[in-house]
């Protein structure tokens, strides 16, 4: 069945013997594992936090598929960390992360220089480089790593030259500079570090991609809706500063990398697609950390709100040397914004690497330590010095970090040419 193709084959049903009455002396009789019964399944699959394991059950037979998805939902799979080469390794409930294995990829799509830049519920988005290293990508596509199915995507890179191309130029609403957006541009050139979605590719027109292009010291945003025959491409100050991109409330938030400024960029759909109607500087102030010397931030949201995860950086590189973590609630109803330390996140988790962060509901599971933020930092290493990425973990409750995942290699985090690709973690919905 397709929902299975991720993780495993379907299996032979076997039998399974059964021991003689005391008193009978006859030969052992002996059952289907399909008569194991329905809701014994349904408490079962209520156990299994990883969804390799999930997958293994249901492919046994239809009899155990069935009854394990008519027992009352359990709480979504532990996420997975999905590489840039498409392989993946399973987060486990101690923080552990097992195995490497690759998620297959369509051969519609596949290529040995895919990767992968973003992720939404089930959905991952991939692309492939044209040839040259000043080409920018040539591909771009979202997978289901579960069904398979594939959606393609305008190319980033292409020179159209549309006649009916479409630009509007907007003033930064309390800042200062422009941005110039286009539809179906004469010529662009971009490469996607990431992408991410305002909701599944299944709920159509309502889905908005949005992604980040850094190309040749250039960034660039690139906006997409179903329907869309090329990229609605952003360019100005507030996107060359980019930190951080996340959907909230309808709204798109850029984070800047220099300042804790929130750009807020409200998009509308009219006649010539999908276009940015404002953009507004979001003036935020966040408390000053003793012997800090930089910062690292995130967005994601958590609980409805918008969060903000802060790293403030110490004397040198590397997670040894934060010398604190930070989240911190965005109030976007206040002017300026303002922002509300938290030290606790009501026993959930969160997930963070340079390509993804969102949210888990830890407390649904035994042996899943609540008030965690995992990491899988890009930022903390420069490329040429130390490991690729850091892979850390910070509790909200005791306030310590401590390392996670070091049985990753390091292999995993390059491509085959030897260039730093991100990470980003992937969350399954059943």
């Amino acid at each position: 069945m397709a929902q299975e193709t991720l993780i495993c084959p379907r299996r032979r049903v076997t039998e399974l013997p059964l021991p003689p009455a005391d008193n009978s002396g006859c030969e052992p009789q002996r059952r289907s594992w399909t008569d194991v019964p329905a809701d014994i399944l349904g408490i079962v699959v209520g156990r299994l936090p990883c969804v390799e394991d999930r997958a293994r059950l249901r492919s046994v037979c239809g009899a155990w598929r069935a009854a394990a998805r008519r027992h009352r939902p359990p709480p979504p799979p532990l996420p997975l960390l999905v590489h840039s080469n498409f392989a993946f390794s399973i987060f486990s409930p101690d923080g552990a992360m097992t195995g490497t294995r690759r998620i297959p990829v369509p051969k519609e799509v596949a290529a040995h220089d895919v990767r992968c830049v973003g992720s939404f519920e089930g959905w991952l988005a991939g692309v492939r480089p044209n040839k040259g290293r000043y080409f920018g990508d040539g591909k771009c596509f979202l997978m289901n790593a579960f069904s398979r199915d594939v959606v393609h995507l305008p190319p980033p890179s292409a020179s159209s030259h549309f006649v009916d191309a479409y630009t509007r130029s907007l003033p930064i609403i309390s800042g200062s500079g422009v941005v110039e957006c286009t539809v179906s541009a004469a010529q662009y050139v971009m490469s996607f570090c990431k992408v991410i979605l305002s909701s599944s590719p299944d709920s159509g027109p309502k889905c908005i991609v949005a992604a980040i292009s850094v190309h040749r010291n250039g960034s660039k945003l690139a906006l997409w809706q179903p329907g869309m025959a090329a990229w609605c491409v952003c360019l100005g100050g507030c996107i060359s500063k980019f930190s951080d991109i996340s959907f909230y409330q309808g709204k798109l938030y850029m984070l800047s990398k220099l300042t804790t400024n929130l750009f807020a960029f409200e998009i509308t759909d009219d006649d010539c697609g999908l276009m940015v109607s404002r953009v507004e500087r979001c003036v935020a102030d966040l408390p000053e950390v003793k012997d800090s010397y930089g910062q690292r931030w995130n967005l994601v949201e958590w609980h409805g709100k918008l969060l903000l995860v802060a790293r403030y950086l110490g004397g040198g590189e590397g997670w040894h040397n934060i010398c604190k973590v930070g989240a911190y609630i965005v109030d976007s109803s206040t002017k300026p914004f303002r922002f509300t330390e938290i030290n606790t996140l009501d026993g959930d988790c969160i997930f963070i690497s340079p390509c993804s962060g969102k949210s888990f509901h830890a407390w649904e599971y035994d042996g899943v330590e609540g008030d965690v933020i995992y990491f899988i930092d890009g930022y903390l290493y420069p490329a040429k010095n130390g490991p690729p990425f850091d892979k850390f973990m910070y509790n909200l409750g005791d306030c310590t970090l401590s390392s996670f995942a070091a049985d990753i290699p390091e292999y995993n985090f390059r491509a085959p040419d030897g260039k730093l690709m991100s990470p980003t973690w992937l969350f399954p919905s059943e």
